[in-house]
């Protein structure tokens, strides 16, 4: 096929070759005839030399398209081919028969002549046009040669007849004298308008260029038509026109032979040529390698395509074999493929590996095909070596990458733009429940429990339509109705164009992170006993409440003698009597205001828009709900509560702050006798302030040598004798001056400076009887007071012995004093501790005798020395029966337990001769002596002792 730039170049020559033979027409009928050439003298020569050369160039259209398969031709050209055939031979009798020739079959005419001519004409014509007609239908089936020549020569022997034997039925067609007749020329005519029609079908198979060669069968058409227009103006039949028209006719033929060559020869072969150029194009632009091989794997042709480069030396290669060139695996290979192909005619997909260097091994896939045998019998087989190193390589990457997203711990979900289902993983399926198969399809919505909020998908959808990734959470439901939490990543998949054509989904199960969130939160913000809000959460809702700026009251509330309750029974029965008033508090409270606990026995409470009247009603329901008889497992006890009061924003405005003042309004309600309550005051907070400075004194107070001791005397009333001292602590402040000991020591007990000071009054105290000892003093007993803090210390007997070490004085002249209640808080220690404090020789005594919660066994097993009665049932014993019963009691309790008893606070002799009538013999007090300076004590022994 002429590539299309060549077939432009050959339609505009035909074209220009046609105007410039109907420009020679136009001139020669407008141009005057001169009278020589009217009636030529040598004219039947030239006829029959004219006739002769069309006859021939007919013959040869005839050959040429009769000499091509029929399956090759375009419709209508072997019909064209016999019709020229029968042209030809029309052409031949249309010679023979003309003016001056021999005679043929019956005498020589001008009108036997242009029968032949005419019938000739009209088959060449209606031959052209059944061509043209059939070119615009390529689908029509091929005709039968044989048929079409067999038709084409009846037609040409019925027309022989007719001319030769029954002339006289055929009209007119010359008349001597008088020229051509209307029938010669209107039948020309008709030639004519038939030749036209053809080429105008021509001319628009040559506009749409689906026609090859249309040019020159347009311009075939059109010269014919032109020869036939001559032939309608001579008026001899050796005129000039006459002669035109044969040499038209030629031309006519010539362009016609060139069609049918270009058509049926020399198309073909240029079709070849292009099919040829373009096999080898492909060839070169293969990336493959191709051999031909015989069966056994010989080299007989290579050809490397564009991958040359991989193929080293390939002239090398021929004549060897596979085995010659590989190794014995990858030849064994081949030779099974080539086997494969000889057997069945294909084979495809065996992959042999190769190593050029050990750094790039390469692996190439085979097709082999069997190819027809050569001219000596050997079968040969075309095989193609394709490079799938990088196939292999991406084969391996995808499946790496299919493997990651199948086995991902996380779910992967892919939708269409519709949001059906396409894929999903096997964490899907073990994560859902739903398998592969019943996902499929579906929506993802049917993972939905309904408890995502609507907002959150129309927020998805609005950032996917954006073309942008959405990330979040929602709360999924799994077949079997379990309820999860997924952090989602949803993000579009474009195409190369960018187009998006799915969306992938990358979710994680974060369940158990949430619930552990919760369950921190929990921890965080809510008091883990009762369930109730903690510090932290009462102090945001604190701030939100600030926010609204409105008033609001904060109560404190603390159980009174929650510790002795957790030390006597245990912390599990404290834990259920905190539960229970947690509940009888929430009970008594308006659904607006929030209860927390702190810590310990503390609660607080924020009661939003209430004044002072509010809060104070609250606290006395509170306090009342607590009031109640509480059965806790098989113990019945009864609680009370001390509560403070302190509103918002009259008595602070920061959290910390009125919240300590609720505090010291809950400490002050204890103070006056607690199961009360009480409001805070500018008077508590000057209290407050001055147990504050208080405090941070006492951390200093060592160090600044503000702490002095006193000694009271103790005496035995029947000998009359000083047996020993009570040693009280004394600070003397620069600026304050003397601070009472009830004030200091429950401070330093709560900051933890007891312990130190403790420590400094008993060296201090063993010092000075050092002293007395050396100075000849009578030996004395002195008592040391042990607070709860310094009794409660594990390093306490140790402390004592090595203070009696480094003073070097004897145990027996120490006497350590404690309450009942501390050595009550923590029995079993108490009882290690006396222990070990009875081994090194120090006498014990229990102080304040009978104010706590007296336990006979334990104070059995502490083995003590000495009870100690309590001064606030001497100060009445002369005129209350109860003290007297209970100070009578207490005497008996000790001589039934073989121990001393001793009265402090004895301040008249009557209180004196009451004690000693029952049995009481040690008394300390200021009807002896009030506390003195170690000078003054020194003297007044030794007075006392001159004197008894």
């Amino acid at each position: 096929m002429k590539p299309p730039i060549a077939t432009a170049i050959s339609s505009h020559r035909s074209l220009q070759v046609l105007l410039a033979l109907l420009a020679l027409q136009v001139v020669l009928l407008l141009a005057p005839v001169p009278p020589q050439l009217q009636n030529l003298v040598n004219y039947l020569p030239l006829h029959t030399a004219l006739e002769t050369l069309a006859i021939a160039v007919a013959g040869m259209i005839f050959a040429t398209i009769w000499s091509v398969r029929r399956e090759q031709l375009r419709p209508g050209m072997m019909m064209l081919g016999c019709t020229f055939l029968g042209s030809a031979l029309l052409d031949f009798s249309h010679m023979l028969s003309y003016p001056g020739m021999a005679d043929y079959v019956t005498p020589s005419s001008v009108e036997k002549a242009i029968l032949f001519w005419l019938a000739a004409r009209f088959l060449d014509a209606a031959s052209l046009l059944a061509f043209a007609a059939l070119s615009l239908r390529p689908s029509v089936k091929p005709q039968r040669p044989l048929a079409v020549l067999t038709a084409t020569l009846v037609l040409v022997v019925l027309v022989h007849g007719a001319v030769l034997k029954e002339v006289s039925w055929l009209p007119r067609t010359f008349i001597a004298g008088e020229g051509l007749t209307t029938f010669k020329v209107t039948a020309e005519y008709v030639v004519i308008a038939l030749f036209a029609l053809a080429a105008l079908l021509l001319a628009l198979r040559m506009r749409d260029g689906s026609m090859a060669n249309a040019d020159l069968f347009l311009a075939a058409a059109c010269t014919a038509a032109m020869s036939e227009f001559f032939l309608t103006r001579y008026a001899s039949a050796t005129d000039i026109y006459n002669l035109a028209g044969h040499v038209y006719k030629v031309l006519a033929c010539i362009f016609l032979y060139r069609a049918a060559f270009s058509d049926t020869v020399r198309q073909p072969y240029a079709l070849l040529r292009a099919t040829t150029a373009q096999q080898q194009a492909l060839l070169t632009a293969l990336p493959d390698l191709l051999f031909v091989v015989d069966g056994e794997g010989r080299y007989l042709d290579i050809h490397e395509g564009s991958g040359g480069g991989m193929l080293t030396a390939a002239g090398n290669l021929r004549d060897k074999t596979v085995r010659d060139v590989m190794p014995a695996r990858e030849a064994d290979t081949v030779l099974a493929a080539i086997a494969e192909a000889s057997m069945h005619g294909l084979s495809r997909g065996a992959i042999i590996r190769l190593s050029p260097t050990p750094q790039t091994p390469l692996a190439f896939e085979l097709s082999v095909a069997r190819a027809a045998a050569d001219d000596r019998g050997t079968t040969r087989f075309v095989v193609i070596s394709r490079d799938v190193t990088e196939r292999e390589k991406n084969a391996e990457a995808l499946r790496l990458f299919s493997l990651a997203v199948a086995q991902s711990p996380n779910t992967i979900i892919a939708t269409d733009l519709q949001g059906r289902i396409v894929y999903v993983n096997q964490a899907f399926v073990r994560g859902t429940g739903y398998s592969a198969e019943e996902a499929v399809g579906r929506n993802p919505r049917m993972l939905q429990s309904g408890k995502t909020p609507a907002a959150t998908y129309q927020a998805m959808w609005t950032q996917l339509a954006q073309g942008n990734a959405w990330q979040g959470e929602l709360l999924n439901r799994t077949k079997a109705g379990v309820e999860t939490v997924e952090a989602v990543v949803i993000y579009p998949l474009r195409d190369a164009s960018g187009a998006t054509t799915h969306y992938l989904s990358h979710q994680t199960d974060v369940t158990s992170e949430r619930r552990a969130a919760q369950r921190i939160e929990q921890l965080v913000n809510y008091d883990q006993l009762t369930g109730l809000p903690n510090r932290r959460m009462l102090k945001a809702l604190f701030t939100r409440l600030c926010s609204n700026s409105e008033p609001f009251a904060l109560l404190w509330l603390d159980l009174d003698h929650f510790r002795d309750i957790n030390d006597s029974l245990g912390h599990g029965v404290g834990d259920l009597l905190l539960n229970l008033v947690a509940q009888r508090l929430r009970n008594s409270l308006a659904q607006q205001d929030v209860l927390s606990r702190h810590s310990g026995d503390e609660f607080a409470l924020l009661i939003p828009q209430a004044q002072a009247e509010e809060a104070r009603t609250c606290a006395q329901r509170m306090l009342e709900a607590i009031d109640q008889p509480m059965q806790l497992a098989e113990h019945t006890l009864s609680c009370t509560a001390s509560a403070g009061i302190a509103l918002y924003p009259q008595d602070a405005t920061d959290f910390d702050t009125l919240l300590k003042c609720a505090e010291m309004a809950a400490y002050e309600a204890k103070s006056q006798g607690r199961n009360g309550w009480q409001c805070f005051s500018a008077d508590l907070q000057q209290r407050s302030a001055r147990a504050l400075a208080l405090s941070n004194a006492l951390k200093t107070v060592l160090a600044n040598d503000e702490l002095h001791l006193v000694y009271q005397p103790q005496m035995d009333m029947h000998s009359g004798a000083i047996i020993g001292a009570e040693a009280l602590l004394r600070w003397t402040h620069p600026r304050w001056g003397q601070v009472s000991p009830a004030e200091f020591i429950p401070i330093a007990e709560s900051n933890g400076a007891i312990v130190a000071i403790g420590a400094w009054v008993l060296r201090t105290a063993l010092a000075q009887v050092r002293k007395w000892l050396e100075a000849g003093l009578q030996p004395l007993v002195i008592a040391v007071n042990l607070s709860a803090v310094q009794f409660g210390q594990a390093n306490l007997p140790r402390l004592v012995r090595r203070t009696l070490e480094d003073t070097g004085v004897p145990a027996k002249y120490l006497a350590l004093e404690l309450t009942e209640a501390t050595a009550l808080k923590a029995p079993q220690v108490a009882v290690q501790h006396m222990r070990d404090l009875r081994e090194l020789g120090v006498q014990l005594a229990i102080d304040d005798f009978g104010t706590g919660y007296s336990s006979l066994s334990y104070l059995k097993r502490f083995k003590i020395h000495k009870l100690k009665i309590d001064q606030s049932f001497v100060r009445d014993i002369h005129s209350d029966a109860d003290d007297q019963a209970i100070v009578v009691a207490i005497i008996q309790l000790a001589r039934g337990l073989g121990v001393d008893a001793i009265a402090e606070g004895v301040e008249t002799a009557e209180q004196a001769r009451f004690l000693l009538q029952h049995g009481c013999r040690e008394i300390q007090g200021y009807h002896l002596s009030r506390p003195l300076a170690a000078p003054e004590f020194e003297e007044f022994v030794r007075m006392h002792a001159a004197t008894a």
